[in-house]
């Protein structure tokens, strides 16, 4: 239902402070990372109609029953796959800057 926000609310975060970030964190990555998935994820929604085009949006947020559902759902699936990008962001920035020859085709 709304599993796609979490990594959106993290992509703006990281988007914002892009700047403020070394580079040699990559996070360019993260970002195309976050909101690659957040991309793919919306228009999954939309094709399922969990998401529509008109308010309020989320179709779980019609019935106010469903909207515990639907928190449940953000902090649990959203949670596990922000927490599994950044996972690999970690993961290829770290590589990545221990191998000389990708780190400096990298930037």
């Amino acid at each position: 239902m709304a599993c796609f926000i979490a990594p959106m609310a993290t992509g703006i975060v990281t988007t914002v402070f892009r700047k403020k970030i070394p580079a040699a964190l990559k996070i360019s990555w993260l970002n195309i990372m976050l909101w690659g998935g957040v991309a793919m994820l919306a228009i999954e929604h939309i094709a399922h109609g969990e998401v529509v085009l008109y308010p309020p949006f989320l179709t779980a947020m019609q019935n106010p029953a469903d909207i515990p559902v639907m928190l449940q759902e953000l902090v649990t699936v959203g949670g596990t796959m922000t927490i599994a990008i950044v996972f690999i962001w970690i993961l290829l920035v770290a590589i990545t800057s221990r191998i000389p020859h990708l780190s400096k085709q990298a930037e």
